[in-house]
């Protein structure tokens, strides 16, 4: 159980802190020995909270973690299609 908690957080971070650097983004994440957590994930334009992109609740931190993981990694796909077609455009 311990190993899989450190791989997946090691994983979030892989996946997080690429986009966190790019998009401004900075996240919430509360855990408790009650059976629950949150991890919230924000886009900021300077120090204003713009748009929010996930809200993960799950009763583990390891379930938290993986759909956090997904989330990311669909924002981030998205994020790059958006990029890309605006290049695209710029370019023709």
């Amino acid at each position: 159980m311990e190993d899989e908690y450190k791989e997946v957080v090691k994983e979030f971070y892989k996946v997080y802190r690429p986009l966190q650097k790019r998009y401004s983004l900075r996240s919430h994440m509360h855990f408790s020995a009650y059976a629950d957590g949150i991890i919230e994930i924000w886009e900021y334009m300077g120090e204003t909270q713009k748009k929010r992109i996930c809200k993960i609740k799950e009763v583990t931190e390891i379930d938290c973690y993986k759909r956090a993981i997904e989330h990311l990694k669909i924002y981030g796909r998205e994020k790059e299609e958006k990029e890309n077609k605006r290049n695209t455009a710029v370019a023709v």
